[in-house]
């Protein structure tokens, strides 16, 4: 059971300089650390004039943007290197977008195979390239750590121009141009854009010092693509991907792209759009549970190239044959997946996790899909609380991802383990990474310590964070509304998640097929006799099995509506339950 850990409350000179805000919504932005009026204005209201920063802020934005229109101009072969996930290729379809649009009539995408060529740039593909006579690549997502490609790529009289959103490790390669925040010399602002946010910034730049005539506003049809790569990739939904996010699901809801379209409609998505109110019926869990995974998929089980043509396609009918093929390959994923995850957990029932040992999960097999390890990498780090590696071998080699907690740095700590490792590359929470199989023991070994050195035991612990505790008469519809100014929930802006204390179950109900979930009536102690009615999702086998009507229960909750003939009503939704304890 998850520990229940109350987040602290804001200082009272906090509140205090806020007074035409509720309190409780302060206490929500002080969670968040949104600290000042300027980044409140920002959160709450997104403008997308005001709230996007100057592309040209950052380092080699301006040489980039001039060497792609020169290539445009003199009708040079460019080929734009994606990456394989649904960030890179929705990146790589803005890019071919827009060049296509600036006038490009020689521009060819090349995403590789995740199973046989692995992330990134290949030195395979830079010679395969080179053969086609190409003058430039773009790449997109990936680059900023392939030093050896791009030497090769300069060896053969390619230019290379790398926009990336990767942290930078030791060595730079020696690219024509290297767009990427992260460097250090870097002044642009917001540094956790996507891939695709990236690559839209580069759209900007090529639009603003491009002589063709472009249309005042069209890059905001790119904003669709933006959102759903944003979350795709886990990227914090605060600063400018929040704006960018709530702008990208306005247009996907009015999205021109045939592709996504069709898409939706498989998922019964059923976009709606209020043009005086600017409010949609999509939002981030539409983006990151629903649309994200399906062209995932294609690159996991078959090849990501089936993803890219579907948000390039115009036409009905093959739009419709492509998401037939990858809602196909969704279901073999998903079933691949769990049974991965059952055999690690098989192999994990031996290990004694309440002594905070072992620090890391590090498991291997030659018999698991090396497309789908991060996957299972993220399920058993959520489960068991632990930074976990996943990988799959082959001929000596393992290849793996590998999938962190908030309180360690993934990245940093393989890179303490770089002589065991040919090659590495993520984010502090998430990570791919090859070695030898025989270095295997050694870095499992190794990680354990960096994590007993860096890792606190409660930050081991698996904890439910809740906002704040709030009383019965405190549920209105004032706070929901203030709650829906909080949307798109995310990364970094969670749903709200509140605490109600001495609630007796008045009724109770299991539903569902299989019996998994439970209806609760909840009785507040006060005067306040309203009847509370909640619903907890796969909670009757777990939090709920041993409930009963009489008990005097503590209720985590998220506070939604429940819509039903035309009527509104607030409902909880239960996170965890548990009997209250006097």
């Amino acid at each position: 059971m998850k520990s229940w850990k109350l987040k602290p409350k804001a200082p009272e000179s906090f509140l205090k300089q806020f007074p035409e805000i509720e309190e409780k919504i302060v206490q929500l932005l002080y969670n968040r650390g949104l600290a000042d009026q300027r980044k409140i204005d920002e959160f709450f209201s997104p403008d997308y004039d005001q709230d996007l920063h100057d592309p040209f802020l950052m380092v080699d934005m301006e040489k980039g943007a001039e060497r792609i229109l020169e290539a445009i101009k003199k009708k040079e072969k460019i080929v734009i290197f994606g990456d394989y996930d649904a960030d890179g290729v929705c990146g790589s379809v803005i890019l071919k977008t827009v060049f296509d649009a600036l006038g490009s009539q020689n521009t060819s995408v090349y995403i590789p195979n995740r199973l046989e060529e692995g992330y990134g740039l290949n030195l395979e593909a830079i010679k395969k390239v080179s053969d086609e006579k190409a003058d430039l690549i773009v790449t997109i997502d990936c680059g900023v750590s392939d030093v050896e490609e791009i030497e090769l790529a300069n060896s053969l009289g390619l230019e290379v121009i790398v926009a990336d959103h990767h942290q930078i490790g030791k060595k730079l390669p020696r690219a024509f141009a290297i767009i990427d925040p992260f460097q250090k010399k870097d002044k642009y602002p917001f540094k956790q854009l996507a891939g695709a946010g990236v690559a839209f910034k580069l759209a900007q730049g090529l639009i603003k010092r491009s002589n063709k005539e472009i249309r005042p506003g069209w890059e905001k049809w790119l904003l669709d693509l933006v959102a759903l790569a944003t979350v795709a990739d886990c990227m914090p939904l605060i600063g400018e991907n929040r704006t960018l996010v709530r702008y990208g699901l306005i247009v996907l809801a009015q999205t021109q792209r045939i592709g996504l379209q069709e898409l939706m409609k498989s998922a019964r998505l059923s976009p709606t759009f209020q043009l005086e109110t600017l409010k949609t019926n999509l939002d981030a869990y539409s983006l990151g549970f629903v649309l994200a995974p399906r062209l995932n998929a294609a690159g996991r089980v078959d090849h990501a190239n089936l993803s890219f043509e579907l948000l390039m396609e115009t036409d009905r009918v093959k739009a419709g044959v492509l998401v037939e093929r990858i809602n196909e390959h969704n279901r073999q994923r998903q079933k691949i997946t769990e049974k991965m995850v059952a055999e690690i957990e098989e192999r994990l029932k031996n290990y004694d996790f309440s002594s905070n040992r072992p620090f890391a999960i590090v498991e291997e097999s030659a018999q698991w899909s090396p497309a789908l390890v991060g996957l299972a990498a993220g399920k058993i780090s959520d489960r068991f609380r632990r930074p976990s590696f996943i990988f799959t071998s082959r001929d000596g080699v393992c290849r793996g991802s590998a999938r962190s907690i908030p309180a360690f740095n993934v990245v940093d700590a393989i890179g303490k383990c770089s002589d065991l490792v040919d090659e590495f590359g993520g984010h502090p929470g998430a990570a791919g990474l090859t070695m030898e199989c025989q270095n295997l023991p050694i870095f499992k070994e190794r990680m354990n310590e960096i994590i007993a050195k860096s890792v606190k035991a409660e930050d081991l612990t698996p904890e439910l964070s809740i906002d704040l505790e709030i009383l019965p008469e405190e549920i209105n519809w004032s706070l929901f509304e203030g709650l829906e100014r909080f949307e798109p929930f995310g990364q970094a802006n969670p749903k709200p998640v509140f605490l109600m204390k001495n609630l007796t179950i008045a009724g109770l109900r299991v539903l569902g097929n299989g019996q998994k979930h439970l209806r609760l009536d909840l009785k507040p102690e006060s005067r306040n006799k309203k009847v509370f009615k909640a619903i907890g999702f796969n909670l009757a086998k777990n939090s709920g099995a041993d409930l009963k009507v009489g008990d005097i229960v503590d209720l985590v909750f998220e506070l939604v509506v429940d819509e039903w003939n035309g009527n509104r009503e607030l409902q909880m939704r239960v996170v965890d339950v548990k009997k209250s304890v006097y």
